[in-house]
């Protein structure tokens, strides 16, 4: 069986190539495309993680961002307490929960915003932050980072020191963050507790950043946000609804060239076997007079068919090997504000998948050659065959 397998496929080396060809382009686009779409997300979730948090709760009729209100004079006339902190860490959808104290402190001519922070997890939030010197720990209350406007205005370095006359203390700077082109760089940044205290603030606060684990589930994070008293939500809409249409967009071209692709594939391979059962017509039904059942002839033609899409797909692997940086050049082409530098890895879940295709196909395109062939007649096929 095998052997007169491997001779059909054999005997006609144009169309069995043709059919390995478009069975191997097909198992390329697939591979390129699910390996770039993977890696698109998760480039695109990494340069999203540069800007921080995802979103903002603060006190319900408190302004969408606590830091303008204050920049420009304002005062902040809700706080939030500990405890919605604590409550919004507890939401399993969320990854990151950093509480931020903000505050003004007029002296003389010089107003400075204060930034009360938990220096850990708000580095969490803030990855790109870079500093000259170091961050403070959080139990450290005579230590502050400043912003890069701040130390050129006041013409601070690392080592200076900074007294605030109404609170009558003396901070030392231990840190100046690097130009980020924020509000960050005209910040004071001082332990939360120290500016809960020295504002008479004790376990409250202004805002909460918070940064969910994935972006699909913003929304059920959003309702759960919403269900806590005095809370209102502010969402980075304008970035979050770019990041999402850009994976919609990747996701809308992949599946379709995909889809296309396997779609002519399929029919590529149907009209091989096709072909070769009305070729071999005398050839089955002579095997059918010397003995050959029905199972047998399924076997042949399945056979031959799972070869031809086993050799397509060593083919597309092949190609997938030494394609991937066409498929990303083409994409990026196609798809405006990609990210800078795509990750294309390896994933067993895609190479599975791939696997179930291929065999997918092997049964579809078979199951109509396979019911012509049994449904031959022996003596009838011969017959004509030898008129």
């Amino acid at each position: 069986m095998l052997i007169l397998i491997i001779k059909n496929i054999l005997r006609r080396k144009i169309r069995t190539f043709l059919t390995v060809l478009g069975i191997g382009v097909a198992i390329f686009l697939l591979f390129s495309l699910l390996t770039f779409n993977q890696g698109y997300k998760n480039s695109l979730i990494k340069e999203l993680d540069l800007l921080g948090v995802h979103m903002l709760a603060v006190p319900k009729g408190c302004p969408y961002e606590a830091a303008s209100l204050i920049v420009h004079g304002g005062i902040i006339p809700k706080y939030l307490k500990e405890e919605d902190l604590k409550t919004i860490k507890n939401i399993p959808e969320v990854e990151i929960a950093t509480p931020i104290f903000l505050a003004q402190l007029v002296e003389d001519d010089r107003i400075s915003i204060i930034y009360g922070i938990d220096i850990e997890s708000y580095k969490k939030v803030k990855k790109y932050w870079k500093v000259k010197g170091r961050f403070f720990e959080n139990n450290e209350n005579d230590k502050i980072v400043i912003g890069s406007d701040v130390a050129f205005q006041e013409k601070l370095t690392v080592g200076d020191e900074i007294y605030f006359r109404k609170f009558n203390k003396i901070y030392q700077v231990v840190g100046i963050l690097e130009y980020t082109g924020g509000q960050d760089d005209g910040f004071y940044f001082l332990p939360l507790k120290e500016v809960q205290r020295i504002f008479n603030k004790e376990s409250l606060i202004t805002a909460i950043g918070i940064k969910v684990k994935n972006l699909e589930k913003i929304e059920e994070v959003i309702k759960k946000l919403e269900e806590i008293p005095d809370l209102q939500v502010v969402t980075m809409t304008q970035v979050l609804g770019t990041i999402l249409n850009l994976i919609g967009q990747a996701n809308s071209l992949i599946y379709t060239i995909i889809i296309l692709a396997l779609f002519i594939s399929s029919l590529g391979v149907i009209n091989t076997m096709l072909i070769s059962v009305l070729e071999r017509r005398r050839e089955i039904g002579l095997l059918k007079v010397i003995g050959a059942n029905n199972w047998d002839i399924v076997k042949l033609i399945f056979f031959e068919t799972l070869i031809l899409v086993i050799l397509g797909a060593l083919l597309g692997i092949i190609l997938t090997i030494g394609g991937n940086k066409f498929i990303e050049t083409f994409i990026k082409e196609i798809i405006t504000h990609s990210p800078k530098k795509i990750e294309i890895n390896f994933d067993w879940k895609i190479a599975a998948t791939i696997f179930l295709y291929s065999l997918t196909i092997a049964i579809l395109a078979s199951i109509y050659p396979i019911l012509k062939a049994i449904n031959l007649r022996p003596m009838e096929t011969i017959r004509s065959s030898d008129e």
